[in-house]
């Protein structure tokens, strides 16, 4: 679906969900395709965003705190989101309306029904805002919600670290085959007596160690040897003798720690400022273990092993300190003075632990994090190292990602943390089988939770990159990228954005001249052109000639094996004898006219799209010439570009093209049956030459139709097609053009407007219907004679002089026989009215399709509509006629 389409339908469904009137949504589109630009936004402008929003707020203290929370969390979008707010703050016609909208809604539902979602818990009914509601009222009322919320803490309703966890296993499980599933870790290792004693963590336990004596029994001295010692113990994670640990009130949350209360108060506030180590020391501890666990996937991985290197580090020198400490050379102020550094260290470590725990963070969003703070860190130079350490290290397998992609085409990502997806059910083979069919699109897509900020500006050319070398790679192709080197992550030097660029220029070479070169996409789709277009038309000729009684017939009496028979026959006898791809070309029957066809496709992804497929095929009684279609066989790699959807477009201009050579030859036929009648009729039968001029004026819309789609529309936007395929860089632009071209096609030859097709169809039958008026009339004014001298001349062998002035006699006699009744015909009150109505009704849809396409090339700015217009109106007839219209409307006002 295009870009306009989309936003047409988003567009819709936002005046939908708002209840606002739909008229104006044309206005809207065309707004917004005309305004579109990429949100850009700097941390300062989120930040005045959010000021400005908070100002305006009812409870700005509640805003700003959860704001902050979705900060902490990397929440993405939250800056565009806090955006949009301010830029609906800062317009009153937009707050005002959406406030009105808010308004009638609340007031037309004054009581909001919860209904259950589970067995179990009872209906609840809300009171309306702003409605008072007294202390009884309000005090049953919490007890329910108070009771639900207990029932469905219960039933597991809501979600907690284990069903995280599983949903993680089982998003992995659906990407790894069977055989390999991601392991589960027994129960044993998590929890009970076999797994606590392995933890770096605190043991959390009711049974604490109680000292021989109380601490302030003892001097000052032994005090301080007796406190740095249970500080060495707490600091790696024990609980020492005086100093003891209570289980926190949240996983992440501070530890608690209780000291002996008979402590000098000097050393307990002394040991209070050291404890913070400790408690970051648990947290990272506790995430270490946590998130070293499969289902949380590799970057994680990565991040506990840097962190685990770290801890060693800290353990390390805490033993150290020990050692000093028992030889007697340490006090505690000393021991505050050596410990700053870790205090700092320890602090950011768990800082970056819980956001990644409170933010469900995997992946990409990992490495944003962790780049987000090296980035605010910037000029502490002992936090930037740490940060950058950590990001350094996490990014490691996720770039190892990153180089199979954009060197190789291929995605190892059994966790799911990778920025690209393959979804599989999307095949190169459904190319050519379904209209909506989003091969390049949605084959691999990015998802967008998972890029990292600093790869975010890249992110479209890492999915080309490997998209293209996945095309080369389906064509049998080996992949050799001479530029492939490791990935590395670095805050300022940005290499690895080089890395990129160079990748996604070889890989967009490698498929353009794949598909350009070795595969000559070029005279593929000028063979497409040949037949669709009708770039070389002699074929269709001689098809219809051979086909001209079977198109005549209901669709479900042809024999479609027969039409393709002939249609070959017919590119044998053609110039299209010499295209090495004319057996590509196919017949089809559909079992639905253009307009439905143009319908269906304009539902697709909108909200009418299930009920065009709940009516099944229509029910028309087609004939063959407006069931009548081409097929086009196109194999892998072509069908990249010349997808079922492209063709579905071609399809619908040569179905347009097809019908209008067949009203022309229609009208041609009865120029050519009256032609031997006309010079004696039409001087002695007024209502007969006006029956000729109808004739000839439908002749000249029609042609000069085909002229303008021919001349006007498809040969320029060919030849500008032509022009960009030869300077396009990458297949994108190939594809960007070509669906430009199309779409610029199908608009001028006005079949994206369901109005103006409609109209011109009315035309087309009119036409028709008015051909075979004069067809019926004629045969039943021709005589057996004139029938049989004309098929003498034509059928005997060659004539002598005499037979010829002989044949020439008798068909004069014949011709003014004929020219008699004819005009006994004409005089008829029947035959008068009927031409009366013909003329009547072509003169209405006549005016109503200039009319329509005038406005529309005037106010949508589509001034190649002016074209047709001066065409059919070269003479400003029909201006004249709508003038008149428009004053007599004007009077009857």
């Amino acid at each position: 679906m295009s870009d306009e389409f989309r936003v047409h339908h988003n567009v819709n469904r936002i005046l939908q969900l708002l209840k606002v009137d739909k008229g104006k949504a044309e206005e809207h589109t065309e707004n917004l395709l005309q305004n579109k630009s990429p949100f850009t936004t700097t941390q300062v402008a989120s930040r005045n965003a959010a000021r400005e929003v908070c100002e305006k707020a009812s409870k700005p203290t509640e805003f700003l705190n959860r704001y902050e929370d979705l900060k902490s969390k990397n929440t993405r979008n939250l800056d565009a989101a806090v955006h949009l707010l301010s830029s609906i703050n800062a317009s009153p016609g937009v707050h005002g309306m959406l406030t009105k909208n808010a308004e009638d809604r609340g007031e037309a539902q004054k009581m909001i029904p919860v209904k259950p979602t589970i067995d179990g818990v009872s209906n609840i009914t809300l009171p309306a805002s702003g409605t008072r509601v007294d202390n009884k009222e309000l005090s049953e009322l919490k007890n329910m919600l108070r009771k639900a919320t207990d029932d469905r803490s219960k039933m597991g309703m809501f979600p907690s670290l284990e069903a995280f966890r599983k949903s993680l296993r089982e998003q992995h499980n659906a990407r790894r085959p069977r055989q390999h599933p991601i392991p589960v870790i027994p129960n044993w290792m998590v929890a009970g007596n076999g797994r606590k004693y392995l933890s770096y963590d605190f043991i959390y336990s009711s049974a604490s160690p109680q000292p021989t004596a109380s601490i302030g029994s003892f001097d000052y001295r032994t005090q301080e040897q007796e406190v740095i010692r249970d500080l060495v113990s707490v600091l790696l994670g024990n609980e020492g003798i005086y100093i003891s640990v209570k289980p926190p009130e949240d996983k992440y949350g501070p530890r608690r720690f209780v000291l002996d209360s008979s402590m000098d108060i000097s050393l307990a506030d002394i040991a209070k400022s050291l404890l913070p180590i400790a408690s970051s020391y648990s947290i990272v501890a506790k995430f270490i273990e946590e998130k070293s666990r499969f289902e949380y996937g590799q970057v994680n991985h990565a991040l506990t092993s840097a962190m685990n290197g770290i801890l060693k580090d800290y353990r390390s020198s805490i033993a150290q300190l020990e050692g000093q400490c028992d030889i007697g050379i340490v006090t505690l102020q000393r021991m505050v003075f050596l410990l700053q550094p870790a205090l700092e260290q320890m602090a950011k470590l768990a800082d970056i632990a819980i956001s990644i725990d409170k933010g469900h963070c995997v992946g990409g969003a990992v490495l944003s994090l962790l780049h987000e703070r090296t980035l605010s860190s910037i000029g502490d130079k002992v936090t930037e190292q740490l940060c950058g350490y950590l990001t350094q290290i996490s990014s490691v397998p996720y770039l190892e990602m990153l180089e199979k992609w954009i060197y190789r085409g291929q995605i190892n990502d059994p966790y799911g943390e990778f920025m690209i997806e393959e979804n599989t059910k999307y095949s190169k083979e459904k190319l050519q089988e379904e209209y909506n069919d989003k091969y390049w699109e949605l084959r691999y897509t990015l998802c967008r939770d998972r890029i990292p900020v600093f790869l975010l500006a890249s992110a479209e050319e890492i999915l080309n990159t490997g998209k293209y070398l996945n095309v080369v790679r389906e064509c049998g192709k080996q992949i050799n990228c001479p530029g492939a080197r490791e990935v590395v992550y670095s805050l300022h030097k940005k290499e690895y954005i080089k890395q990129i660029e160079e990748a996604h220029d070889y890989a967009s070479k490698l498929l353009l001249d794949l598909l350009m070169q070795e595969h000559n996409l070029r005279l593929r789709l000028k063979s497409v052109k040949r037949y669709f277009l009708l770039n070389e038309g002699d074929f269709l000729l001689h098809f219809m000639d051979l086909t001209e009684d079977e198109m005549k017939m209901p669709m479900a009496d042809i024999m479609p094996s027969r039409l393709q028979t002939l249609l070959e026959l017919a590119l044998r006898m053609s110039a299209a004898d010499r295209d090495p791809y004319k057996d590509d070309l196919k017949i089809v029957l559909l079992n639905y006219d253009l307009i439905t066809q143009l319908v269906r496709i304009l539902s697709i992804d909108t909200d009418e799209e299930s009920a065009f497929k709940s009516l099944g095929p229509t029910e028309l009684n087609l004939s063959g010439l407006e069931s009548f279609a081409f097929n086009y066989t196109v194999r892998w790699p072509w069908s990249l570009v010349i997808s079922k959807k492209s063709l579905t477009k071609y399809q619908m201009l040569f179905r347009h093209l097809f019908y209008m050579k067949h009203v022309e030859r229609q009208l041609s036929d009865v120029w050519l049956m009256y032609k031997i009648t006309k010079k004696e009729a039409v001087y002695s039968k007024p209502w007969l030459m006006k029956a000729f001029m109808i004739r000839q004026r439908m002749y000249h819309f029609i042609y000069n139709f085909q002229y303008y789609m021919m001349n006007e529309v498809l040969e320029p936007n060919w030849f500008e097609l032509e022009s960009k395929l030869e300077s396009a860089r990458n297949v994108d632009e190939v594809l960007r053009c070509h669906n430009d071209f199309l779409q610029q096609c199908l608009k001028d030859c006005l079949l994206t407007n369901t109005t103006l097709l409609k109209i011109l169809s009315k035309l087309l039958m009119l036409c028709v219907t008015f051909c075979n008026f004069m067809r019926s009339m004629h045969r039943q004014l021709s005589s057996a004679a004139l029938t049989e001298s004309l098929e003498h001349s034509t059928l005997s062998g060659p004539p002598t002089q005499e037979e010829v002035r002989t044949q020439a006699k008798t068909i004069s006699t014949t011709a003014k026989e004929v020219t008699g009744h004819l005009g006994e015909v004409a005089s008829s009150e029947e035959y008068q009215l009927n031409v009366a109505g013909f003329e009547k009704d072509f003169n209405e849809k006549f005016l109503e399709l200039l009319d329509r396409v005038s406005f529309i090339s005037r106010e949508q700015g589509q001034h190649v509509m002016f074209n047709i217009v001066h065409r059919l109106d070269f003479n400003d007839y029909y201006t004249s006629k709508l003038q008149e219209m428009s004053g007599a409307a004007n009077e009857v006002q």
